[in-house]
């Protein structure tokens, strides 16, 4: 990849690219960056988590929020992140810290949101890819048929051979958080595997993710559509749609509902990790970057509602099969490693489609993987000091580093060291990253100027829609889910689901055993302390740089040399960039300005000391 064509050569125009764009990375084609970025927003979540609220919040009801959710909230900050990674042309750090020193904190919380999510997400993916290897065996190993009669929960086994199977067999489940159990030598093997696999597919930077994500984000929508095919053909399918997608307009009336939309929006389009930033800096500056944002956007959500029709047509055959109510199943985990596997160990060629699901889930968590780690690495190798360290050996110190911290959850109590990071490293930190976003773009780097920067990468100003979603609409829906999620976990006490086994044969012979094999727990102290220190990570990051850089010395943003030659009008006086305009004239020796109106629009600073049109420092003035 060589250097752009439209960063290329010459001295900065009005408005145009940073210096640091001459040497950028490229993606291979726009293509590639599309693909990466559907990829990194279409996750595990769009399978297992999106039915599951659909299902749990009114069926089709839930669509009139979630849609809503997606138009005011999910494409305007989508739309908001890639315009930012594309003017400035740098990872996340350093596009924050060239709007203000101040808020350099943003792009640090942002690098450890993504290293907390890098760290345990990848477990998933580990999971998927060791039930993968056992869909080969026959039969498959959680079918009835394979239950031990020698053993004492014989009985439990027989009651829900699948459930048995992933907490007893698979992640051999301890009773509690505190009791480690040991490594599992399976899921050891493939957290090995899924790293080596995400290493070999981000070395490079875009140039590799690029390539891979031709794959890896092509193929779960190929076996998508298979399993549909497969999952309306099979009796009871449209008994599950229907119980998916049959509206009860009251739920419109609880505000949870309108909160789980605008909560399943915020995560699954992946704003807020700085991802979409970084990826965006690889794009050239002249590009159509709201295109983007509508196309990423929808494409994650139709793949939402695709996936429920997929996982409820399946239910429906469940039900048919084994008798379980299609409305008896549960999101995350328990929806792909239980109610799946037991619907599909009732289908012809059961193997077939157990590989073909969980190889996609793979893939799936994969593409989430690379924009999180990309998203680690991008604002590194922006850092004199990292850029010195060549990019194959930092992705490899970061994967091991990742590697090693995430290594305690394929031990025994893995589930329940899970459950601990994905309810309290992202949730709450990343509602917090998202409103300083909006409140730094639109309050302190000024609205003005982002409408320019956006018209000089589109052609076009966006129109009132975007500005009143961006000033105030997203910020207040964001700060709204935030303070109902602190609320609950303040008012809810800090409990897990323990696995303690049927009420026949319990794994405790202190703890009963419960109709569904799970009991709540309070959290241990040092795990209540552990959560509150992954919600403090990242966030303190923002105060304290406001904090330190407060006061810190403005440097100016490079392209600000060619606004002012240009005579740039901006409708906000005297210019809307206050110090760095002063800092910059003192910067160039530029003794004489004045804001002068133009035509009615607004404000424009003119060079009133260029001599034959040329400043001080050597640059064209066209004033």
């Amino acid at each position: 990849m060589g250097k752009d064509p439209e960063t290329a050569g010459g001295p900065e125009t009005a408005g145009g690219p940073p210096k640091e764009a001459e040497n950028r990375l490229r993606w291979g084609s726009h293509l590639e960056f599309l693909l990466a970025a559907v990829g990194m927003a279409v996750g595990t979540g769009n399978v297992w988590r999106f039915p599951y609220l659909a299902q749990k919040n009114g069926g089709g009801a839930f669509l009139i929020p979630y849609c809503i959710m997606l138009a005011v909230e999910g494409i305007p900050l989508m739309f908001m992140e890639l315009s930012l990674g594309q003017r400035l042309q740098q990872g996340s750090i350093k596009t924050w810290s060239k709007i203000r020193p101040y808020l350099k904190g943003i792009g640090i919380a942002q690098v450890v949101v993504s290293f907390s999510m890098t760290v345990y997400y990848p477990i998933v993916m580990t999971w998927c890819m060791y039930y993968f290897y056992l869909s080969f065996s026959n039969p498959l190993p959680w079918v009835k048929e394979e239950c031990d009669a020698a053993r004492a929960d014989y009985s439990c086994c027989l009651n829900d051979s699948a459930k048995h199977f992933y907490y007893v067999s698979a992640l051999q489940v301890t009773s509690s958080i505190s009791d480690n159990g040991g490594f599992v030598n399976g899921v050891v093997i493939c957290w090995v595997i899924s790293w080596v696999m995400t290493y070999a597919c981000l070395f490079k930077g875009p140039e590799s993710l690029g390539k891979a994500a031709y794959f890896t984000a092509t193929f779960p929508y190929l076996v998508l559509f298979c399993l549909f095919c497969r999952g309306v053909s099979l009796e009871g399918a449209g008994r599950g749609i229907k119980v998916l997608f049959t509206p009860d307009f009251s739920v419109l009336y609880d505000p949870n509902v309108w909160m789980d939309a605008a909560g399943q929006i915020f995560y699954s389009v992946g704003v807020g990790f700085g991802a979409m930033i970084c990826f965006a800096s690889y794009n050239p500056i002249k590009n159509n970057c709201l295109n983007d944002a509508v196309f990423i956007s929808l494409a994650n959500s139709s793949t939402s509602i695709f996936a429920a029709v997929v996982v409820y047509s399946i239910m429906g055959f469940r039900e048919v099969s084994t008798g379980i109510k299609v409305a008896d199943v549960e999101g995350g985990p328990g929806l792909a490693f239980i109610a799946y596997t037991t619907a599909v160990a009732e289908m012809p060629l059961p193997q077939l489609w157990a590989a073909a699901f969980f190889f996609m889930m793979v893939t799936l968590a994969l593409n989430s993987e690379f924009g999180t780690v990309e998203a680690c690495i991008t604002p590194l190798r922006d850092f004199k000091l990292f850029s010195k360290i060549s990019r194959e050996l930092l992705c490899l110190i970061v994967c091991c580093v990742m590697f090693l911290v995430g290594l305690p959850m394929c031990c025994r109590n893995g589930l329940y060291v899970f459950n601990l990071w994905d309810n309290y490293s992202v949730t709450i930190p990343l509602l917090c990253v998202g409103a300083m976003e909006c409140i730094a773009v639109m309050w302190i780097y000024g609205m003005p100027r982002f409408l320019k920067d956006i018209e000089y990468m589109t052609g076009t100003v966006p129109n009132k829609y975007w500005q009143i979603c961006w000033k105030w609409v997203s910020p207040a829906l964001i700060i709204v889910v935030l303070l109902s999620s602190m609320i609950k976990k303040m008012i809810v006490p800090e409990t897990y689901e323990s696995f303690v086994g049927c009420i026949d044969s319990p794994i405790n012979d202190n703890i009963p055993g419960t109709k569904n094999w799970n009991r709540l727990i309070p959290f241990t102290w040092w795990a209540q302390i552990f959560a509150a220190l992954m919600v403090i990570a990242p966030v303190m990051w923002m105060p304290v740089f406001v904090i330190w850089k407060w006061k810190a010395d403005i440097v100016p943003i490079p392209y600000l040399q060619g606004m002012i030659d240009e005579g740039m009008v901006v409708k906000d006086k005297p210019f809307c960039f206050g110090k760095e305009v002063r800092k910059f004239k003192e910067n160039i020796g530029l003794k004489s300005s004045r804001p002068a109106a133009q035509n009615g629009e607004g404000y424009v600073v003119q060079n009133m000391t260029a001599t034959n049109g040329i400043n001080p420092d050597n640059t064209g003035s066209k004033v």
